[in-house]
């Protein structure tokens, strides 16, 4: 069964050339699920799917560490999902 990560990165700059290659590298992963741009200490917020440590630290190495623009990244393993949904649903206002 796949495990789960979450990645925060940071990006080297914000250009339209970088965000479009990492934009682009995101899509072409397919252990990449979802990719979020975000506000706060990290650029994106990326999830994963991969075969436990050593599928990660594949993935880190021969994709993610390969993408140009990456500055910095942190990374969590997902333990337990509490709530999962697919649908996106805005609260009642």
């Amino acid at each position: 069964m796949p495990e789960t990560v979450i990645i925060e990165v940071t990006l080297d700059r914000h250009d339209d050339g970088v965000l479009e290659t990492f934009g682009q590298a995101m899509i072409e992963m397919n252990e990449v699920l979802e990719v979020f741009l975000t506000t706060g200490e990290y650029d994106y917020l990326i999830k994963v799917a991969v075969d436990g440590t050593r599928g990660y630290e594949k993935f880190l190495r021969e994709k993610l560490y390969k993408v140009p623009g990456i500055r910095h990244s942190r990374s969590s393993f997902a333990l337990r999902a509490l709530k999962v949904r697919g649908d996106l649903v805005p609260a009642d206002r």
